[in-house]
């Protein structure tokens, strides 16, 4: 009988430790999960940075076109071509709109950016991630990232 009792009581012990083993598991998954889903975030930003430059590269060319063209208008006008006036404030208006999409572009791009951190001691860049600062040796926590 005291046979069964120390097996049983086994039997408890290891159950005890396959659930701590099951819950340590558990917690570890969470962790991975959030850093696939951060991961997943990052690259949609990343390629949404991409679309954008791709964007401001499109608009620029438009624009480098339009100064092409209106200095080819401004010259024919001195040659004293006449009519050249409304080609040259339309051009004029679509490239005033093209640096303001240009601005607009690189004002998405810097919000999707990540800031680098700062030390709060003394202002050095630290790289992504870091928990020390590289210069000081400072702890850097989470709230005193610029």
């Amino acid at each position: 009988m005291e046979l069964f009792h120390k097996l049983g009581d086994k039997a408890r012990e290891i159950g005890g430790k396959a659930r701590d083993i099951g819950e340590n598991i558990g917690e570890k998954a969470k962790g991975v999960g959030g850093k696939a889903l951060e991961i997943t975030k990052r690259s949609g930003e990343l390629i949404e940075i991409t679309k954008l430059k791709y964007e401001i590269s499109r608009l620029e060319k438009e624009m480098e076109n339009n100064l092409s063209g209106l200095g080819l208008l401004v010259y024919q006008k001195y040659r004293g071509t006449e009519g050249q006036d409304e080609e040259i404030e339309r051009l004029c208006k679509s490239t005033v709109k093209l640096e303001e999409d240009i601005k607009a572009a690189e004002a998405e791009i810097a919000k999707l950016s990540p800031k680098p951190p700062f030390c709060p001691d003394c202002k050095v860049e630290l790289p992504q991630g870091g928990k020390f600062c590289s210069y000081c040796g400072k702890e850097i926590l989470k709230d005193e990232e610029v």
